[in-house]
C-alpha cells in the first residue's frame, strides 16, 4: 500500500467499503429470507440445490486426489466426459474455497463463494467509476457499486454462481480496455479477458460481444485520425485473439465435448419466438421493484439509477456524439430483448432453458455506468431533472395500467411510483449534505429491499444438508467394495439432485446437466425411465433395466416423501426387490442386491432397434433379448383385471381409459385392486405418463407457509406414497400382500377436480427366465476386468461366432480401444454406448480415455502466452 498514490489508496478504500457493505446487506437479507445456511436456511433457487451442490462435491473429491475422474467420470450419469462440466461450472479459482469446508458443509461453502463474489462485483464497479470519473461526492460511487453487486441480476441469478465471475470481471475489463486504447497497455486486458472465458466460457462469450461494442463506442467517440483508429483496431483484435488462444486449454475440450452431445440437440429452438410487444412490456416492467412477469429480464437497479440514467440523455452537458453512440448501444440492447435472432445470438445460438436474458447484467452495467457519469457533478439542471423523473413516472403509470388490465398488479408498483417522487425531490435538493446522505441511505434500503423480495422466493428453512451428507456417506462407505464396481441406484435424494453419485463418489445411473448427452435421455425414455434432453431419472427402474444398465445395487428408503425436511424426496417404489438379497439395513435404508449384466461382455451390438412408442415393456424385453442374443420375455402384461372403488368421486371407464371426477369439495379417491397373485409375489404396475409434474420442494414449502398444504394429486402404492416424474409411462415395483393383492390409490385434492388417464396395468416378472439369461453371460461371456477406473479399463473376454464386445459405457470421442495390443475402431452399442466388433477367440481388451482437444488446447494456450509476451515487448518498444 505504501507504494500507492494517495488517489489510488482512496480508490481501494472506497471499493473496500462497497465490498463490506454489500456482504453485510446480503447476509442480512438472506437471513431474513431463510436463504442463509449459517442460520438454518436454504438458498433454493436456480440449479444450485439440484445440480451445483453435487458438482462441487465432485470437485472436492477431484482436488483431494480422485484424479482419474478428471477426464471421464462414471459418477456423471452413466459416465461421461467432464470437460463441459468443468468448463461451465467448475473452472473459477473461487471454487478452491470449498477445500476450507468439510463435505457435509459444501452448501455453506457455496454460500460463502456467492457472498464474496457479490462483494467483489460491488468493489469492482466502484473501482471502475472512481478511475473513470471525478466525483465531487464519492459516496455516490459506493452506492452505485452496492447497486451493481445487489442488482436484480446479481441476486436473482446469484444461485448460478459460476456466472458471477463475469459480473466481477466486466468493470475491470472496461478499465483495462480503456488503458489499452489510450495508453497502449494491453496486457491486463488480454489476461482478464482470457480469465473471463476460462472461468465461464458462456458468460465470457457475452462479455466478448460487449467488448466489441465498448471498443467501437469509445474509439468512435474519441476519434482523432484514421491512422490511430486503425492501430487501435489492430491492437484490440490482436489482444482479444491472444486471449482466445490463452483460454483454449478450457474452451477447445469444452467445445468438443458439447459438439458430441449438447450441440447435437437440434430441436431446442423449435417453435421459439419472442413476441416484440410482450418482451418490450416485460422489459419496461423490469425497471420497477418486484417485477411480477415471469420470464422477464432482470434489470432492476433502483429508482435513483434509472432517473439519472434518463437524465444522462437529456443533459446537454454530455456531448451529442457520445449520447448518440449510447443511444445506438441502447437500441442494440432493446433489440436484444425483443428480437429472437439477436436474443439467441447473445446466448450462443441456443434458447436458454429456465433462465432467460442471461446477458442482462451487461445492460445493468451500461445503465449504471451512464448514471455514474451523470452523478459526477451535482450541478444538475432542475428542469431536466423534472423531465427525467416525469418520463420514468409516466413509464410507471403505463406499467400500472397494463398490469391492472392483465391481472399482474401488485402493491410494490405503488411503492415504486412513490420512490420516483421521493428520489426526484431528494435529487432536486441534493446540494445539501444532509439531504444527500438521506438520498444514499434510501437508495441502499431500496436495493436491499428488492434483494430481500427476490431471495424470499428462493429461501426456505431447513438444516438437514449436513446430516444427510454425513449419514449417506457413512452408508456408502459401509457397502462392500465389490458392489461398487457396478452401478448403484436409489429411490430418494435431497434437493431433487439427480447428481448425488458425484457427492458420494459412486457409479451412477442418473444426472441433470446442461452437458448431458440427449441420446442417452432418449434411450431412457424408450425404456420407461423419466428423461428428457438434459436429464434422466432412474426412480422407476425394473429388474430388466437393472440388468441392461449394470445396476448391481439399489438403495430403498422407507420414508414417505418430504418426511425429513422440505428438501427430502422419497420417490418410492422398488418393492419388486423385496425378495432379493439384502446387503445392508441402516435406519430407513435397505440396500438390495440386484441382478445385472457386466459392464462389458460378449453379445450383440444391438444398434438400430425399432422401439415402440409408450411401450416400455416391449422395449425393455427387446433390448435385453438383443444384447444377450436370447428369446423369451421377462416382463409380460398380466391378464388380471383391476377392481375399482371410489370415494367422493365418479368414475367413467371406457376400454383402457378412465376419467375420475370429484363429486364434492372433499378429496376424491379411487382405489385400484389386483387380486389372485401369489403371496409376496413381485410385479409392476404401469402408470400413465404425466400424472404428476416435476417435484418442486421450494414451491411446496412456500405453499405450506400460507396454509396450502393439500397436494393436487397423491399416489399411494402398497400403502406408500409414490412420486412419479412426467414424460413417459413408468413401472412401479410392487409386492403382493399375504392375500395376493396389490392396491393403488389415487387421491384428487386441492385444485384438482378431474383426471383422465390410462388404466393402470399389472406386469408380471419371469424371474427364472431373467436369471437364465444373465447367468450365461456372467459366467462365460463377461469381460473379466483386471483394472477398472474412470479413464482406464483392461480385461480379457472370450468371443464366440456372431458376437462382439458390448458395453454400457457411454460413447465419447475420447475413448481409444486396443484389442490384443492393436488399436481398433470403436463402434456403438444401442447407438449410445461403446461397442467393439471382434473376431471369435480369446482377446485382451484395453479402453483408455483422453479428453478430446485437451492436448491441442494446452499447446494453443502456451502459444497464446508466448504471443502475449512478444506483443507486450513490442508495445513497450513502441511506447518508448
Amino acid at each position: 500500500m505504501k507504494y500507492l498514490s494517495k488517489e489510488n489508496k482512496k480508490v481501494i478504500k472506497l471499493s473496500s467499503i462497497s465490498f463490506v457493505i454489500t456482504i453485510i446487506i446480503f447476509g442480512i437479507i438472506s437471513t431474513l429470507a431463510h436463504a442463509n445456511p449459517f442460520f438454518g436456511g436454504v438458498l433454493w433457487g436456480g440449479d444450485l440445490p439440484d445440480e451445483y451442490l453435487s458438482f462441487f462435491q465432485y470437485l472436492r473429491h477431484l482436488l483431494l486426489g480422485n484424479w482419474s475422474s478428471l477426464q471421464f467420470s462414471f459418477s456423471n450419469g452413466l459416465g461421461a466426459d467432464m470437460a463441459g462440466n468443468i468448463g461451465y461450472y467448475l473452472a473459477s479459482p473461487f471454487n478452491l474455497i470449498i477445500l476450507l469446508f468439510p463435505a457435509s458443509q459444501i452448501n455453506i461453502a457455496l454460500y460463502v463463494i456467492i457472498v464474496i463474489k457479490l462483494g467483489l462485483a460491488s468493489a469492482a464497479f466502484t473501482f471502475l467509476i472512481l478511475k473513470l470519473f471525478k466525483f465531487k461526492n464519492q459516496i455516490y460511487s459506493i452506492l452505485l457499486g452496492i447497486i451493481y453487486g445487489l442488482s436484480a441480476y446479481s441476486i436473482g441469478y446469484a444461485v448460478n454462481l459460476m456466472w458471477l465471475d463475469g459480473v466481477i470481471l466486466l468493470p475491470l475489463l472496461i478499465y483495462s480496455l480503456l488503458r489499452g486504447i489510450t495508453k497502449r497497455k494491453w496486457i491486463l486486458y488480454t489476461i482478464l479477458l482470457a480469465c473471463a472465458i476460462i472461468f465461464n466460457y458462456y458468460i465470457g462469450y457475452m462479455i466478448c460481444i460487449f467488448m466489441v461494442l465498448a471498443f467501437l463506442a469509445y474509439t468512435i467517440n474519441y476519434f482523432r485520425e484514421k491512422k490511430i483508429f486503425i492501430r487501435q483496431v489492430v491492437e484490440f483484435a490482436l489482444s482479444s485473439l491472444i486471449s482466445g488462444l490463452m483460454s483454449a486449454v478450457i474452451t477447445l475440450p469444452t467445445w468438443m465435448n458439447l459438439a458430441n452431445n449438447k450441440l447435437t440437440e437440434h430441436t431446442i429452438n423449435e417453435g421459439f419466438r419472442l413476441s416484440p410487444i410482450s418482451s418490450a412490456a416485460k422489459s419496461i416492467s423490469a425497471l420497477f421493484m418486484k417485477n411480477s412477469f415471469n420470464g422477464s429480464p432482470l434489470l432492476f437497479v433502483g429508482t435513483l439509477a434509472i432517473i439519472v440514467f434518463i437524465l444522462y440523455f437529456i443533459d446537454n452537458k454530455n456531448s451529442r456524439r457520445e449520447r448518440i453512440i449510447n443511444l445506438v448501444i441502447g437500441l442494440v440492447f432493446v433489440l436484444s430483448l425483443i428480437q429472437t435472432k439477436i436474443y439467441l445470438f447473445w446466448h450462443g445460438g441456443q434458447k436458454p432453458v429456465g433462465f432467460p436474458y442471461r446477458f442482462s447484467f451487461i445492460i445493468i452495467f451500461w445503465i449504471l455506468l451512464l448514471a455514474a457519469k451523470e452523478l459526477t457533478n451535482l450541478d444538475l439542471s432542475k428542469r431536466q431533472l423534472i423531465w427525467a423523473a416525469g418520463i420514468y413516472l409516466a413509464l410507471g403509470l403505463i406499467v400500472v395500467i397494463l398490469r391492472k388490465h392483465y391481472g399482474n398488479f401488485d402493491s410494490y408498483l405503488l411503492i415504486s411510483l412513490s420512490l420516483i417522487v421521493i428520489f426526484s425531490i431528494l435529487l432536486y435538493f441534493a446540494g445539501n449534505k444532509a439531504i444527500r446522505f438521506i438520498l444514499v441511505m434510501i437508495g441502499v434500503i431500496e436495493i436491499a429491499g428488492s434483494g430481500y423480495l427476490a431471495l424470499s422466493r428462493m429461501g426456505m428453512k431447513s438444516n438437514v444438508y449436513s446430516s444427510y451428507i454425513t449419514e449417506n456417506q457413512q452408508l456408502f462407505n459401509s457397502l462392500p467394495a465389490s458392489i461398487k464396481k457396478q452401478r448403484i441406484a436409489k429411490n430418494y435424494f435431497l434437493n431433487n439432485d439427480r447428481g448425488e453419485s458425484y457427492a458420494f463418489d459412486y457409479k451412477g445411473v442418473e444426472i441433470f446437466s446442461s452437458n448431458n448427452d440427449p441420446r442417452i435421455s432418449a434411450l431412457y425414455a424408450n425404456l420407461g425411465l423419466s428423461a428428457y434432453g438434459y436429464y434422466y431419472f432412474y426412480k422407476t427402474g425394473t429388474v430388466v433395466t437393472d440388468a441392461i444398465l449394470n445396476v448391481g445395487t439399489f438403495i430403498n428408503s422407507s420414508l414417505a416423501s418430504q418426511s425429513i425436511s422440505p428438501e427430502y424426496i422419497s420417490y418410492g417404489l422398488r418393492n419388486d426387490l423385496k425378495n432379493n438379497r439384502v446387503l445392508l439395513r441402516r435406519k430407513q435404508y435397505t440396500v438390495y442386491q440386484t441382478q445385472s449384466l457386466p459392464i462389458a461382455f460378449a453379445g450383440n451390438l444391438s444398434n438400430n432397434l425399432k422401439f415402440k412408442q409408450d411401450n416400455p415393456i416391449y422395449n425393455q424385453n427387446l433390448v435385453l433379448n438383443s444384447l444377450t442374443e436370447t428369446r423369451g420375455d421377462v416382463l409380460t402384461y398380466s391378464k388380471k383385471k383391476t377392481k375399482t372403488k371410489s370415494e367422493n368421486a365418479s368414475v367413467e371407464q371406457k376400454n383402457n381409459k378412465i376419467e375420475i371426477t370429484r363429486t364434492s369439495d372433499k378429496a376424491g379417491s379411487v382405489i385400484f385392486t389386483y387380486t389372485g397373485l401369489k403371496p409376496r409375489e413381485a410385479a409392476y404396475v404401469m402408470l400413465d405418463k404425466d400424472l404428476m409434474g416435476f417435484a418442486d420442494p421450494l414451491t411446496t414449502y412456500h405453499a405450506r407457509q400460507v396454509g396450502k398444504v393439500k397436494n393436487d394429486l397423491s399416489l399411494v402404492v402398497d400403502k406408500k406414497d409414490v412420486r412419479l416424474q412426467p414424460q413417459v409411462k413408468q413401472l412401479v415395483g410392487v409386492q403382493a400382500d399375504q392375500d395376493g393383492q396389490v392396491q393403488i390409490k389415487l387421491v384428487l385434492d386441492g385444485d384438482k377436480r378431474s383426471l383422465r388417464m390410462n388404466l393402470p396395468r399389472l406386469v408380471n416378472i419371469n424371474s427364472n427366465l431373467l436369471e437364465a439369461k444373465l447367468s450365461k453371460v456372467n459366467k462365460s461371456q463377461a469381460l473379466k476386468l483386471s483394472k477398472f477406473n474412470n479413464d482406464y479399463l483392461a480385461g480379457r473376454v472370450k468371443i464366440s461366432k456372431d458376437e462382439n464386445l458390448v458395453t454400457t459405457i457411454p460413447y465419447s470421442n475420447g475413448w481409444r480401444a486396443e484389442v490384443d495390443g492393436k488399436d481398433v475402431k470403436i463402434n456403438r452399442t444401442l447407438g449410445v454406448f461403446i461397442g467393439l466388433k471382434m473376431k471369435p477367440g480369446k482377446h485382451s481388451v484395453v479402453l483408455r480415455y483422453q479428453t478430446p482437444g485437451l492436448l491441442i488446447g494446452a499447446l494453443t494456450s502456451i502459444i497464446g502466452i508466448i504471443l502475449l509476451v512478444i506483443f507486450n515487448l513490442y508495445l513497450k518498444k513502441k511506447r518508448y
